[in-house]
């Protein structure tokens, strides 16, 4: 298989000796820590313990060739699978500190031409490991490999280096197994027809990115960050040498990426935008490249970052300028962190125009319509602009991608253009929401999805809230169910015969199609606390409004000031609801979306 690289990408099923053909394999300093848990090593005893399997597949690992360096042996790098190939390792040398010491002694080449390697053919013993771990794990990975004599499994605890707690699980497992289930297992992992791993072999000059590709089109998911990470930190060791690189990894990357298992979750957590699934680390390295200019939305394309990222990096001379450069992704990455908000059902939401009330409201807005695009230029604004311009800008952006979703007027496969301008110069935003006009709004409040109503109404609820001074409650949970007070479903309980049209002009085919039309007009919409009974949501208004039986009905659900004005107007006397009454209430809430989105521009 071809590479990007123009080498020749080798990929192959192979069983677990494969690793005596092989020489030093790193793992670089600037990967991740060893992440597996008790779940992960109890899942791999499993699967060897399965007695129905004779095959392990265990996944794939994808390894680099490193320049020869004469007089030392072969050595490859560990681009992705360090996880399984620790792992596997230290399962090994618990099942072979299992055995008594006849069975070690018949099985020790075997083992150890795995687990280590000899520098000098002539070597009496085997005097190196062959997995090179990263700093973080090598102290407790060599004392496994190699002295595992000096491991007091007694006082190895939940605080304990994992490496170490990994150990102690395997030779707890072995602890219960005969000495016959113990050799089947050996023979079983040693078998060379076990092809237990796809290994990728990569030559010095393929692009790793193109590999992931391949696998993601498999289904496997890869992110390119681990890429740009690696790119980074090579290139630093290249030019301040190896400590000076581990100095400024731990200082920086380390230190702000992979500080505790919190902050690991929370960058590698994925968020969904648009039809993609991203982590958050993935986002803000996006984002940083379309702020520095090295990404261009024109002509680039996601599957282009980490390339793009390997080409501006190579473009550093000196260690200073690239230090700069981990510097300002770090300083967007506190940004990012500080004011890209997580949200869940719990979180609160009030209604506010202060810089911390239209930030939240602006990343919710984006949130629950799947837009990440615009997050390069909300860093760059919170980055370079005073609060004043922080506030100007933010709430135009809130104002024209609330309005666009409104009147799409911009398809959104646009925004990658229209963010790069808006970088360029700020005041481009205004333009564009000064193009979407009143009509605009008005049509589109006439044809708007569920989703987008939601949204609407929440915030119009939290608004009237704001102002109106009629609630103590000024926080609320997105949490409401959408309800047509109209059902879709209006034939049997809303026909013309029970709920005649307002209008004597209309034909009846006419009457038809404006009352399907005005269903989904925003003012035939409202929130309630939770959703109506199936059968009762298509029954008659006032069954709608007082329920029947045990079947709650609009009035019990309504919590919302938006809703509890239907229930006092019913209260009051106005039991019908028609086309006049959705025009009506339509137009108000058109005026209500005008004061808070855009009425200075709009």
């Amino acid at each position: 298989m071809e590479s990007n690289g123009g080498g020749k990408m080798k990929a192959e099923e192979k069983a677990l000796r494969f690793l005596t053909m092989e020489g030093k394999v790193k793992i670089p300093f600037f990967q991740r820590t060893y992440v597996w848990d008790e779940d992960n090593w109890e899942d791999l005893i499993e699967e060897f313990l399965d007695e129905e399997k004779t095959n392990n597949f265990l996944g794939a690992i994808i390894l680099k060739q490193l320049p020869p360096v004469s007089g030392k042996p072969k050595e490859l790098e560990v681009i992705d699978g360090q996880q399984r190939l620790t792992t596997i390792s230290i399962l090994l040398r618990a099942l072979y500190d299992s055995f008594p010491e006849d069975i070690k002694q018949n099985v020790r080449d075997t083992i150890f031409q795995i687990l280590f390697f000899k520098k000098d053919y002539t070597s009496p013993d085997y005097d190196e490991i062959r997995i090179e771990h990263s700093l973080v794990d090598s102290e407790s990975y060599r004392k496994v490999i190699k002295e595992p004599e000096t491991i007091n499994l007694d006082q190895i605890n939940e605080k304990s280096h994992r490496v170490l707690r990994c150990y102690k699980f395997f030779r707890e497992k072995f602890e219960n197994k005969s000495e016959e289930e113990k050799k089947k297992l050996l023979n079983k992992i040693l078998d060379p027809s076990n092809k237990m791993l796809v290994v990728i072999d990569l030559e010095e000059r393929d692009d790793e990115q193109s590999i992931f590709d391949t696998l993601n089109t498999a289904g496997v998911r890869l992110t390119s960050a681990e890429i740009v990470k690696n790119a980074l930190f090579k290139r630093l060791i290249e030019l301040s040498g190896r400590q000076e690189a581990i100095k400024t990894y731990k200082e920086t990357w380390e230190n702000f990426f992979m500080k505790d298992k919190d902050t690991l979750a929370y960058w590698e957590k994925e968020l969904t935008t648009g039809r993609l699934k991203r982590q958050n680390i993935e986002i803000l390295l996006h984002s940083v490249a379309v702020i520095e200019g090295f990404y261009d939305p024109d002509k680039h394309t996601l599957s282009d970052l980490s390339k793009l990222y390997k080409k501006k990096i190579e473009e550093f001379r000196t260690p200073e300028e690239l230090k700069n450069f981990i510097a300002k992704i770090i300083k967007y990455a506190e940004i990012y962190k500080d004011n890209i908000y997580d949200f869940d059902k719990s979180e609160l939401f009030s209604f506010s125009n202060e810089l911390e009330g239209i930030k939240k409201r602006l990343l919710h807005i984006l949130n629950i319509l799947d837009i990440s695009t615009f997050h390069p230029f909300i860093l760059y604004i919170i980055k370079s602009k005073d609060e004043t311009e922080q506030k100007e800008y933010l709430k135009s952006l809130e104002d024209f991608v609330i309005c666009n979703a409104v009147a799409k007027k911009i398809p959104i496969k646009n925004y990658n253009k229209l963010v790069k301008q808006f970088i360029k110069d700020p005041t481009n935003l205004k333009k564009e929401v000064k193009k979407i006009t009143r009509g605009d709004i008005e049509n589109g409040l006439k044809r708007v999805s569920n989703k987008l109503a939601s949204l609407i109404l929440f915030w119009m609820e939290l608004y009237r809230r704001y102002k109106e001074k009629r609630s103590d409650i000024l926080e609320l949970k997105y949490t409401y169910s959408l309800e047509h007070v109209m059902p879709i479903e209006w034939r049997e309980h809303w026909n013309f015969d029970k709920v005649p049209h307002p209008s004597n002009s209309l034909t009846k085919i006419e009457k038809e199609k404006d009352r399907e039309e005005k269903l989904y007009w925003l003012g035939n919409m409202t929130l309630l606390r939770s959703r109506l009974n199936a059968s009762l949501r298509n029954y008659d208004f006032e069954r709608k409004i007082n329920g029947e039986g045990r079947k709650k009905g609009i009035r019990h659900y309504a919590d919302l000031l938006i809703t509890k004005d239907i229930v006092e107007r019913f209260d009051q006397g106005d039991k019908t609801w028609n086309e006049e009454k959705i025009e009506n209430r339509t137009k108000e809430f058109t005026d209500m979306f005008l004061k808070i989105w855009g009425v200075n521009n709009v």
